[in-house]
């Protein structure tokens, strides 16, 4: 088992690609930290399977856009296993408006729920690797956030995007040698904000790619857990999206 007994915190992991790579990392023996902002049954139901399966697992409900919700989730994670090792930033979500249509309260809230989210948990978790020595921090960002591909009716989820891509690459920069800081940057993942889209505009967004299909959420977990084991790779963005950009 790759992860062992290690701590793995991954947050906005109630569904789709959190769950998977809460369970995935959970089968390499990992110990889980789940955690969201609404979905409590969900998370709790992503705890319990991991914890079925012998791997010990603790949900956290708690918004990891203002401080007072990351303190609560690292509080949490330190009383149950004592440490971090490896730290997934994937809270996050997009909202389509038009940009015209668009106001303060919604840029303010995407860049919160994307990018400052990141930013507030690297910090805590930071503190911790850097006494210990070690530890990764991974953070999903996506192809909306790599220079041109940002969408139109989701500016403010693009932009946020980018910000981590920033954000990860500097950082990676700050925390060097101890602390390894990478992004993984999905392409067109199956997940649940599709299923109520138009079935044409779903079949542009595939289309659109190389390989004509869907990204599943494991293929996306397992991007998570390479650069969780690359001890040669900081910086870096792991682009997975079956060849959208190169279009």
């Amino acid at each position: 088992m790759k992860f062992k007994d290690k701590v793995v915190l991954i947050t906005g992991s109630s569904d789709n690609i959190g769950k998977a790579t809460a369970i995935k990392f959970a089968k390499e023996g990992a110990k889980i930290v789940v955690n969201s902002i609404k979905n409590r049954a969900g998370g709790e139901a992503v705890a319990e399977e991991i914890k079925a399966s012998g791997t010990e697992a603790i949900y956290v409900q708690a918004d990891v856009s203002k401080q007072e919700g990351v303190d609560k989730l690292f509080r949490e994670t330190v009383q149950a296993f004592n440490t971090l090792d490896i730290l997934i930033n994937n809270a996050g979500h997009a909202v389509s408006v038009p940009f015209l249509e668009t106001t303060e309260e919604h840029w303010l809230d995407l860049l919160r729920c994307n990018f400052l989210s990141t930013v507030l948990c690297s910090k805590e978790a930071a503190k911790i690797m850097l006494k210990k020595g070690s530890g990764r921090i991974i953070n999903t960002s996506s192809v909306r956030g790599i220079q041109h591909t940002g969408r139109e009716n989701i500016m403010a989820y693009s932009a946020a995007k980018a910000a981590v891509i920033n954000f990860t690459k500097t950082l990676a920069k700050e925390l060097a040698p101890k602390i390894s800081v990478n992004a993984v940057a999905p392409g067109f993942v199956y997940t649940t904000p599709y299923e109520s889209m138009p079935q044409q505009l779903k079949d542009g967004f595939i289309n659109s790619t190389l390989i004509k299909r869907w990204i599943d959420v494991n293929e996306i977990a397992d991007a998570f857990l390479y650069l969780a084991n690359a001890a040669a790779v900081t910086g870096e963005v792991l682009v997975v999206d079956g060849g959208f950009t190169l279009k």
